[in-house]
């Protein structure tokens, strides 16, 4: 390998953090430092770093950081978005969560996911219809792409934080329009 090779080192962290057990996270942390180093502008090293902080060792607070030098180099990177208003989030910071969300749907309106994570930090900052609202928006993209298991699972987030009679109206209408339209 290449010693001043950059996206080789980022690579070969990624990969690590792919195949690798826990024990070796220390290895896959000092390849995209290894990275970073080498190419301080290397957006994806950063994103990697902060998804193994997030994902593989619970470091909320350093994914935090590397989540802002992204979108500090990316400003448009969805992913560092919705990432990080996920761990806020989780953290009880859904202000800040909901401003990370509505970046992320400014910068792509059909980005389903952001509509999900939208609505269910809306049902929890109080505003039902926006949530509501949001929440049947991410169903009816996971439909037209066709993604059912992401269907279900909005469906059942929708059923579970509703717990309404006429929102399962609402719900169970939208399903019989998708079973006869794909008659």
């Amino acid at each position: 390998m290449n010693p001043n090779f950059a996206e080789a080192y980022n690579n070969r962290g990624l990969a690590r953090s792919k195949i690798c057990h826990k024990s070796e996270f220390p290895k896959v942390i000092e390849d995209y430092t290894k990275a970073i180093a080498l190419n301080p502008k290397l957006v994806q090293a950063y994103l990697n770093w902060a998804d193994t902080y997030k994902n593989l060792t619970g470091d909320n607070p350093a994914a935090i950081l590397d989540y802002n030098q992204v979108i500090s180099l990316d400003p448009n990177c969805l992913s560092a978005y919705i990432n990080r208003a996920n761990i806020y989030f989780l953290s009880g910071e859904l202000k800040k969560s909901l401003f990370d969300l509505e970046k992320a749907l400014s910068l792509d309106a059909d980005y389903a996911e952001a509509y999900c994570g939208r609505g269910i930090v809306r049902f929890h900052l109080g505003d039902i219809e926006g949530a509501k609202k949001d929440l049947f928006k991410a169903f009816g993209l996971y439909e037209a792409r066709g993604n059912m298991i992401y269907c279900a699972f909005t469906r059942s987030l929708i059923m579970e934080l509703f717990r309404d009679p006429e929102v399962y109206k609402d719900l169970f209408g939208v399903e019989s329009r998708i079973v006869k339209s794909k008659k």
